[in-house]
């Protein structure tokens, strides 16, 4: 749908309401709504507007204004197609990165789901979930730079190829950093391998430093990597991972507030995984 016109049939509140659920859904967000205010509502329009209505056309409008407006309006959603077009390919781009490993299927969407429970939990606006739940999705878009014989190595890496690995994050915010949508995912994709203790990488920052986004992405992508197979091990029960999250929690590593949080949301309001790996090609076993 390229272009929805609202005229509300009762109270402002009920079609602000609307407005929200059009905005946030992924699906919709980028349809134009035009909010017709009759003359009856002598107000309403600031409320609409805030709610995320893109245009207001109140009934004193002239025929020509109201042309003129509704022409603007389908100009401006022909230049929201454009970027909706460039996050499809990022995100088509994000979903071949992970494919490239079976034992990471799914990871990148429970990734977004949990982190974006984490931040409707904490009351944080619509668009910093939305940051939340597309970064989920392209965090380790920057893999597509790394070679699959070391994404891949079923066995410890050395310390040469754990170096390699640890340029992911530089590689992905290269990646995105031209493309004006993504401006608020971009501290989600560097540094969600930071540490509020200030040992992570690529950038070593932590405390202040180290923005809430981030700290919430790291504990989504902590909980699902142990929670998952793995080449090298099998998935620890959620238990086992409230144990070691809250160890990283105490020293450091993870912010512990927000370990917290993510518990309080596992199993209820965050995806966990339900995919098992396939098992190891015999093919590639015989060679």
């Amino acid at each position: 749908i390229d272009l929805v016109i609202l005229v509300p049939n009762g109270s402002i509140e009920l079609t602000a309401e609307l407005f929200r659920s059009i905005k946030f859904d992924q699906r919709s967000r980028f349809t134009w709504v035009v909010f017709f205010l009759p003359a009856a509502h002598t107000d309403g329009g600031e409320a609409a507007m805030e709610a995320g209505a893109d245009e207001c056309i109140r009934n004193v409008a002239s025929d020509r204004e109201l042309v003129l407006r509704l022409l603007k309006a389908r100009q401006m959603k022909h230049a929201t197609d454009s970027m909706e077009d460039a996050e499809a390919v990022i995100t088509s781009l994000a979903n071949a990165v992970e494919g490239k490993d079976h034992y990471t299927c799914g990871h990148i969407e429970r990734v977004g789901a949990s982190s974006s429970a984490i931040g409707l939990r904490m009351g944080l606006s619509e668009a910093e979930v939305m940051a939340l739940r597309q970064g989920g999705i392209v965090h380790d878009i920057g893999k597509i730079g790394i070679p699959d014989q070391v994404l891949n190595k079923p066995g410890k890496l050395t310390d040469d190829e754990m170096n390699i690995i640890r340029r992911h994050p530089l590689i992905g915010y290269d990646i995105l950093k031209p493309l004006r949508t993504f401006h608020m995912v971009l501290p989600i994709v560097r540094w969600h391998h930071e540490k509020p203790n200030g040992k992570g990488y690529p950038d070593g920052i932590g405390g202040a430093d180290l923005p809430l986004l981030p700290r919430i992405a790291a504990v989504a992508d902590v909980l699902d990597a142990l929670i998952t197979d793995r080449p090298y091990r099998k998935a620890f029960s959620l238990e086992k991972c409230r144990e070691i999250m809250t160890e990283s929690g105490r020293t450091g590593d993870l912010d512990p507030e927000l370990v917290q949080l993510l518990f309080e949301v596992a199993g209820t309001e965050i995806m966990l995984p339900t995919v098992t790996p396939p098992p190891p090609n015999p093919l590639m076993q015989a060679a």
